[in-house]
């Protein structure tokens, strides 16, 4: 409400870009309420607001004059490039957007104007930072810190002990690690779980540059192969890449309602598109046959079927990152949507929430 009512915002933090969007979508659905608000110079009668909102209402002034430019504007479905109608000197969004967050980025982009750019914050974690942005219009994209004693594992080498430990001068190029951090606070180390590329070296002191590949061991697993995270991130980018979609979010899990199994995709649409996703269980087959030289095996064999997709309601995931808040996650920064769903409860509950099949 404060920062619609202000033609001058010229940033916009959030932790991942997925909330950037929806907190934009929120302001398309509540577009009237939110505008007459302004208007009138009032707080919205929301619920949880008791203790918060004599300190809100002596900051709101009515603007008629700034509600009437965004009634012109109109809602942010309406037009591309929106944010910058609304606000003229927004240059940037920063947020985490690599990752599952990437899927994100192209639905940020639409709402956003061409001059105003999405900076990552850098690479984090609960036991340390891990690194900060190279490049920051690069977003996934990453120079390690120094600040913590951070390793790496090779995940090509089937010896996981200490010993086999590579420090960051011995990185190689192009080669795949999983970090293992150890923290200044009391010196615990920490295998992460996360695996990252080599890319490249700082050239003022050699430091590793990394890319985030992956979750290690997260994969959705068939009788004689799986498909790893990676794939699944790569197939769904080549279908938004090149079918013209409005891509708020997804997540993936075994499709086992007939034989033989596949993989299920769920997805949340911006808008009615469900006609342009027609050719996309197609392109998610051609995406994951590039990455993955088993399901060719598979499909011959009649082990595996084409991907299928499932439409779920609009605000399906955010009603899911609830979900799992009141399931009593306390840490509201690690509240994610995986890319694979991990217990067969959460593949009912997006079951339940789908209105269409492609």
């Amino acid at each position: 409400l404060f920062a619609v009512s202000s033609r001058s915002l010229e940033t916009i933090t959030a932790v991942f870009i997925n909330a950037f969007v929806d907190m934009i979508r929120y302001l398309d659905a509540e577009f009237d309420a939110v505008v007459d608000c302004i208007a009138n110079g009032t707080i919205p009668d929301l619920g949880g607001m008791a203790d918060v909102r004599p300190h809100l209402e002596v900051n709101i002034v009515a603007d008629p004059e700034r509600a009437a430019e965004l009634r012109r504007i109109g809602r942010p479905s309406s037009r591309p490039g929106w944010c910058g109608r609304v606000w003229p000197n927004l240059r940037s969004v920063h947020a985490i957007a690599s990752g599952s967050f990437a899927s994100s980025v192209p639905l940020a982009r639409w709402f956003l104007s061409p001059d105003t750019e999405i900076r990552t914050h850098g690479y984090g974690s609960t036991e340390c930072f891990i690194g900060s942005p190279y490049n920051p219009l690069e977003l996934n994209q990453f120079k390690l810190s120094n600040n913590d004693v951070i390793e790496l594992l090779d995940i090509n080498q089937n010896d996981s002990t200490v010993t086999a430990l590579t420090q960051l001068w011995e990185a190689k190029l192009g080669r795949s690690y999983e970090l293992v951090l150890t923290t200044q606070d009391g010196l615990w180390r920490y295998r992460l779980g996360d695996v990252v590329e080599i890319c490249g070296f700082d050239p003022t002191d050699g430091i590793p540059v990394i890319q985030f590949v992956e979750r290690r061991n997260i994969a959705i697993r068939f009788p004689n192969f799986m498909v790893a995270e990676k794939e699944l991130r790569a197939a769904m980018s080549s279908v938004a890449l090149s079918i013209p979609i409005n891509l708020v979010n997804w997540t993936a899990a075994i499709d086992d309602r007939c034989i033989p199994v596949t993989i299920g995709f769920f997805v949340e649409l911006a808008g009615d598109q469900v006609s342009d996703l027609a050719l996309a269980p197609t392109c998610l087959l051609d995406g994951l046959l590039q990455s993955n030289e088993e399901i060719a095996s598979a499909l011959a064999r009649d082990l595996f079927r084409k991907p299928t997709i499932r439409v779920v309601r609009e605000s399906t995931f955010s009603d899911f990152l609830q979900l799992k808040l009141d399931e009593g996650s306390n840490n509201t920064g690690q509240i994610k949507v995986p890319v694979i769903l991990p217990k067969p409860a959460y593949v009912m509950w997006f079951a339940n929430q789908v209105v269409q099949e492609v």
